[in-house]
């Protein structure tokens, strides 16, 4: 059974397995944003609310701004490029 497989750039993201690869070397985002980028990749092309967002990736709790900013895909992004930075400095 083939899963579902999203490539963009040279990353590849696995939903089922919660898999992001760099270059098929394994990321590992915190738990939240690896939930963010999913509910984004597998809705591309679509307009997520915030309010779609946070019932994905936080159903049943109350959730306010500062955590949203702090869980961001940009988290995703920081993490990624700190582990290549530090992959390509050894």
């Amino acid at each position: 059974m083939d899963e579902e497989t999203f490539v963009f750039g040279s990353f590849r993201l696995v939903p089922a397995q919660r898999k992001l690869l760099d270059n098929g070397k394994p990321l590992r985002p915190g738990s939240r944003a690896l939930d963010i980028l999913i509910t984004l990749v597998e809705h591309a092309g679509e307009t997520i609310s915030r309010e779609q967002l946070i019932a994905h990736t936080w159903p049943d709790t109350v959730v306010d701004d500062g955590a949203l900013r702090s869980t961001s895909l940009g988290c995703v992004t920081r993490s990624a490029m700190a582990e290549r930075v530090d992959a390509m400095s050894r």
